[in-house]
């Protein structure tokens, strides 16, 4: 029995269906980094809205929640040998939209085996924010991080 292949029907099929991957990859929203490692240690940063804070949280630490108020919260960790601690930062950053730059003012927070930096900071639109962080630990030159993040007022 002689099998006849349509080789154009298959690599129409082929071509088609890597065209229809390409435009969907295309469309998914980029991944932002949420963590940078340098050598033992490793920066990890987050962006979010404050509405996602409980009212108890936000009032505990002094956050003001909103649709158009966010939160940085950057921390530091080290891998030893055997276990990953918290190390204490100097933390120093800007937000920036097309027009506007804004120092962000971070105060460190402390809790049993977690040390962290929260900043906050406005928006006025549906926008993507690019920031730049600067950590130093240790009295060593500092890490500096740069990403951006499309962030939405929570409507």
């Amino acid at each position: 029995m002689k099998v006849h292949l349509n080789y154009a029907a298959i690599f129409t099929l082929v071509f088609t269906s890597l065209l229809s991957l390409a435009s969907q990859a295309q469309d998914a929203p980029p991944v932002t980094e949420t963590s940078s490692s340098f050598g033992k240690d490793t920066v990890h940063y987050s962006v979010l809205n404050t509405t996602f804070i409980s009212p108890q949280v936000a009032k505990s630490y002094g956050i003001v929640r909103g649709e158009d108020k966010f939160l940085i919260n950057v921390s530091v960790r080290r891998q030893l040998d055997t276990s990953n601690i918290a190390v204490r930062a100097d933390v120093k950053g800007t937000s920036s939209d097309l027009i506007y730059v804004n120092t962000l003012e971070f105060r460190e927070i402390i809790e049993q085996d977690a040390i962290y930096y929260i900043a906050e900071f406005d928006i006025s639109n549906d926008e993507r924010q690019n920031f730049r962080l600067s950590v130093s630990v240790d009295n060593r030159p500092s890490y500096d991080i740069q990403f951006n993040k499309m962030l939405y007022l929570d409507k």
